[in-house]
């Protein structure tokens, strides 16, 4: 069993604007340790579903914005996140994140992109954004396929007889084509 880690070699995540990277794995099944080098902030804001997360800022400064409220760090300062709660991060630094219990893929549910990050024009599907979500917003030469599908696949349901599109199959293929023009209206 080691009792010393060293940092990793590779990092372990990347955002636009920082670099992470782990210590371990730790015997304690329950812990994780990262060292975050950020130049600019974490692109998103986002939510924990079950993970505390506690901050010590090494040197740098900046801010987390935790529950929609900024607080500012600098050296020396240990910021604690629960789950549950929206919060994100600006500014040049490094700290050291310890994460309880260890990170899980799907825990992190990303809700917006912070602004001061990646710019505020900035808008593309979020991480976390649903298939049916990324698809809706596909543009080929500035044009929604799924927006062509739809023309199309409604001047041929103009053509078809009505005895035709009231059989079973016809009948949910319609209420799948008004589902997906009525999501293709919201993005």
């Amino acid at each position: 069993m080691p009792y010393i880690h060293s940092l990793s070699a590779a990092s372990a995540f990347k955002g636009r604007a920082l670099h992470g990277y782990n210590f371990g794995p730790l015997a304690q099944q329950n812990l994780e340790l990262h060292y975050v080098e950020v130049e600019g902030g974490h692109d998103t804001f986002m939510i924990s579903k079950g993970i505390s997360r506690i901050y010590y800022v090494l040197s740098g400064a900046g801010y987390f914005t935790i529950a929609g409220r900024n607080y500012d760090v600098t050296a020396g300062t240990v910021v604690e996140v629960p789950p549950k709660v929206e919060y994100s991060y600006t500014g040049r630094m490094q700290f050291v994140e310890f994460c309880t219990p260890e990170w899980r893929f799907g825990n992190d549910w990303h809700t917006r992109w912070n602004a001061d990050v990646v710019g505020a024009g900035f808008s593309a599907p979020l991480p976390n954004a649903s298939l049916r979500r990324r698809v809706l917003r596909w543009r080929i030469f500035g044009t929604s396929p799924v927006t062509a599908f739809l023309v199309v696949a409604q001047r041929v349901w103009k053509l078809l007889p009505a005895a035709l599109t009231r059989t079973g199959p016809l009948r949910r293929y319609g209420e799948f084509l008004n589902r997906l023009a009525r999501a293709a209206r919201q993005e």
